[in-house]
């Protein structure tokens, strides 16, 4: 999670930490295959959702392992959606 420049990425184990980082500076380091942006404030590593529902709108929400959940746009709704077809 993204706001402005401070980066709160969650763990697994649902530890919580706070860097200054800018989001699409972390993307561009990380696997693009195990990762996947969900919005304008948000990564996450593929293999740690749960579920992703459908939501009114044409939007969705992402449920992690860990039980928090968080929307998704309806642009990157559209791509994970894609990217989950083709695993």
């Amino acid at each position: 999670m993204a706001d402005g420049e401070i980066l709160r990425p969650t763990t697994a184990q649902n530890e919580t930490y706070t860097i200054a980082y800018r989001l699409k500076d972390l993307e561009t380091r990380l696997d693009p295959a195990q990762f996947v942006r969900l919005g304008r404030g948000a990564l996450t590593n593929i293999e740690m959702l749960r579920q992703v529902s459908a939501m009114p709108g044409g939007t969705y929400v992402a449920t992690w392992s860990n039980c928090q959940q968080l929307s998704i746009s309806r642009l990157q709704g559209r791509i994970l959606r894609e990217r989950l077809l083709k695993l």
